[in-house]
């Protein structure tokens, strides 16, 4: 132990003591196994609970932890193999080995509300005192929890194509690499499509930039629709957009896009002229015998697929499995594009 104080709190009516359970932050003190000595009222305010004492009780258990039972039999004390310890126990032996900067000051705290699970983030400071004669770790918490979940928005936001509420060109290029840098089980597969709209240009020419715009976002809200929890969907540039298909096989990739196509063609049925459709080209990123791959060179092979499509005529997809008809009925001519 390093820097060590004084913390003298041993009557009700101390001065120190009532400076500590009234505190605007969060306060606890606790020895190394991070059992509780004194907690003050701010820590119970954070839980959404009455002050109880919890003299002698481990961190998670006096605070509802949720890896109580499940990874952790108690605090430190893991249930299973290679189990990381949380922050806040990371935080104590920081400020135990005399640390003036905590390595992850701000921790994530899930815990159980109501029979509920909520989450909570704090940002963690303290100090080495001495208590009731024993070595102790004052912990002070502070909730940034309101501010954690701005600025996760903020970054959800600065991953989205602001028109079509898509992933941007960033953020899917890196999904993509990290598909292709992932440890892989030689049993799943993913599939990357990439599609473009036919006859975007004509359509812009006759109906204008703004309803092509709205096209492109009715298509993408179309698409959410469709896709499921564990798929993403990126907007590439202009009218082309990429679908990446976690755990799932070509067949099923198609007939997603099938259904995406089926719905947008119909809304724009009667709205213009000219047909809204789009072509795809498919491959499959395959585990067995995977050599990771640049995303670029993965999205040249979806995009030689999908120039394969348009050339057959538009409204479809071209995947190694060959030819799929999205279109309902096979009007177009490549003097259209």
């Amino acid at each position: 132990m390093k820097q060590m104080h004084d913390f003298i709190l041993k009557e009700s009516e101390s001065f120190f003591y009532s400076v500590f359970l009234n505190s605007m932050v969060g306060q606890v003190i606790v020895d190394e196994n991070l059992n509780i000595a004194l907690a003050n009222n701010r820590m119970f305010e954070y839980f959404d609970v009455e002050p109880y004492n919890t003299n002698g009780l481990p961190f998670g258990r006096a605070f509802f932890c949720k890896e109580l039972g499940r990874n952790c039999y108690e605090c430190g004390k893991s249930i299973i193999e290679n189990f990381k310890d949380c922050g806040i126990i990371n935080a104590m032996r920081d400020i135990q080995d005399g640390k003036t900067i905590i390595s992850d000051s701000v921790i994530q705290y899930s815990f159980h509300y109501r029979n509920h699970l909520k989450i909570k983030w704090f940002q963690i400071n303290g100090c080495n005192i001495a208590y009731n004669n024993k070595t102790c770790t004052e912990l002070i918490f502070s909730d940034v929890t309101e501010l954690k979940l701005r600025e996760n928005q903020l970054r959800e936001w600065l991953s989205l194509d602001l028109a079509t509420g898509a992933m941007n060109k960033h953020s899917l290029l890196n999904a993509i690499q990290k598909l292709t840098e992932s440890e892989r089980s030689g049993s799943r597969h993913s599939i990357i499509s990439m599609v473009d709209f036919d006859n975007f240009k004509l359509l812009n020419d006759h109906h204008g930039h703004l309803l092509g715009d709205k096209v492109l976002e009715k298509f993408s809200d179309i698409a959410r629709k469709y896709i499921r929890k564990d798929d993403m969907l990126g907007r590439f540039g202009g009218e082309e957009f990429v679908f990446i298909f976690n755990d799932t096989d070509e067949q099923q990739s198609l007939k997603i896009l099938k259904r995406i196509h089926k719905e947008l063609e119909a809304y724009f049925n009667k709205k213009f002229r000219i047909k809204v459709t789009f072509s795809a080209g498919v491959i499959t990123v395959d585990d067995k015998d995977f050599i990771p791959l640049p995303c670029t060179v993965l999205l040249g092979k979806a995009d030689r697929m999908l120039y394969q499509a348009k050339a057959r005529g538009r409204g479809r997809a071209m995947s190694s499995k060959g030819e799929t008809l999205f279109a309902s009925s096979d009007i177009y001519s490549k003097e259209h594009d």
